[in-house]
């Protein structure tokens, strides 16, 4: 109970650099403000600590006489998630006999002879110049990949821990991710074009993939696995978000791909090309409802050996009461490691205003072994769950 105190009263503290909004004067032709996001999940039964997430950020933009707008935007997180789990990645099976770890180049998973044990980390994930006007937008520095950025998945009441895209794992097994999520937060330039009747294009292009993020990194290296690196890493997405006053119903929808090289070294037990992948994912929202799903499949960039990582999410959502409910379930399977996983989330979510929101609930994550695959280390997880959220 202490601990959950003092996480609370951390939360409070994180959200106080909203006052600092507008630092610039009046008459400053540039807009500038802070940002601020926290998050807290805590699982009762698991043995590791409160999870924490937080980050802050700034922003400085001017719109031009002609009406292009361009600014800056930058930003920093730190968290700390299950020490086995970091990333999202992680090892989740011992390799049979002496034989040397292989990696999912998509996926981070990988089977390994120790469980990694890390701490709480931090990552700069944002840094980006951008301009934007009638003809669309481009963005160059350190952000999203427009693959990441435009993707559309099953509803969830939970912010942190949603099946589409989670940021937090109380019990270090959870296996399944549907956003489009291959380089990061890397360096990269990207170009959108303006929303017509709906419908907005995008690409992306990210020479390196070697920046560590907090839910994807392409640069992790695994205990006594040999390195794998991304580079020359194409996206293209194309996003759709409309509503029909006739019915009122507002459809979202995204599908996406992706295409990079993949380097390993010479110590590879196994060959790497290219790595392919392609998503899609949308939902449909009416009188209080949103129902919704995702898919997503990738190659994991081995080149004769069976390593496909796929995965898919489905959720239903209501607003009743004051209240937003939702169950959302998915299952992945990762021929890499050989294992594949179940996850489900069902809770009830209360926004305070525009800024703070507390979901509580339950989860459940469990993993199960392929035809010949190997022991697995992290057992299954489930139980209470609850999450606290503070933006601005």
């Amino acid at each position: 109970m202490d601990r959950l105190a003092i996480s609370l009263a951390f939360l409070g503290v994180v959200a106080l650099p909203a006052a600092a909004q507008d630092v610039w004067e009046e008459e400053s032709l540039w807009e500038t403000g802070v940002t601020g996001e926290a998050a807290l999940v805590a699982s009762p039964g698991e043995d590791d600590e409160t999870l924490l997430r937080f980050g802050i950020g700034a922003f400085a933009n001017r719109v031009l006489d002609n009406g292009l707008e361009i600014g800056v935007v930058t930003g920093v997180r730190f968290e700390r998630d299950h020490p086995a789990r970091a990333g999202f990645s992680g090892i989740l099976a011992a390799p049979a006999g002496q034989q040397p770890p292989v990696i999912g180049a998509f996926s981070g998973l990988a089977a390994a002879a120790v469980v990694e044990d890390a701490g709480a980390r931090g990552a700069i994930e944002t840094a980006y110049v951008y301009a934007e006007g009638g003809y669309g937008e481009i963005r160059l520095g350190r952000d999203e990949g427009i693959a990441k950025r435009f993707s559309e998945g099953a509803p969830s009441v939970f912010r942190t821990l949603s099946l589409h895209a989670p940021q937090l794992d109380p019990g270090g097994v959870a296996l399944v991710r549907t956003d489009h999520d291959l380089t990061g937060p890397s360096a990269k330039v990207s170009v959108a074009t303006p929303r017509i009747i709906g419908l907005r294009g995008g690409l992306s292009f990210t020479p390196e993939a070697s920046t560590r993020g907090l839910d994807r990194d392409p640069a992790r290296i695994f205990p006594g696995a040999p390195a794998v690196s991304i580079r020359n890493a194409a996206e293209a997405s194309l996003s759709f978000n409309h509503r029909f006053r006739a019915t009122g119903l507002r459809t979202r929808a995204s599908v996406a791909y992706s295409h990079a090289d993949v380097d390993a070294a010479p110590t590879s037990p196994v060959d790497y090309d290219s790595v392919t992948t392609l998503s899609a994912g949308g939902s449909l929202e009416w009188e209080g409802f949103v129902l919704g799903g995702s898919m997503l499949d990738s190659d994991n960039g081995l080149a004769d050996t069976p390593g496909d990582y796929t995965a898919w999410t489905a959720g239903l959502s209501r607003e009743l009461f004051g209240i937003r409910w939702g169950f959302e379930y998915g299952e992945a399977e990762d021929d890499t490691v050989q294992i594949d996983g179940k996850s489900w989330r069902f809770g009830g979510a209360k926004a305070f205003g525009d800024h703070a929101a507390v979901a509580l609930g339950y989860r459940s994550d469990t993993v199960d072994l392929l035809t010949g695959a190997h022991s697995l280390y992290l057992p299954d997880s489930e139980g209470i769950v609850l999450e606290i959220t503070l933006s601005r």
